[in-house]
């Protein structure tokens, strides 16, 4: 199995534990834990770049569509 295949199980794993205002202190390792692996997942493998520059594209369309409105 490899590293990138390994980290995207971790990370479907600790998905469904993390919570975005931990508590506890299990909680907030879980959610380092996951912020680390969504980094190197996002740095190494460019993990989600394609959302992330659809979203971009998108938004500026909306913008265009505003100022052709006004």
């Amino acid at each position: 199995m490899s590293l990138y295949s390994r980290l995207l199980k971790e990370k479907k794993r600790l998905g469904k534990l993390v919570l975005r205002a931990p508590r506890t202190t299990q909680e907030l390792l879980d959610r380092r834990r996951w912020e680390r692996i969504m980094n190197i997942l996002f740095r190494r493998y460019e993990f989600g770049m394609e959302d992330a520059l659809d979203d971009m594209k998108r938004q500026d369309h909306f913008d265009e569509v505003n100022q052709l409105r006004r």
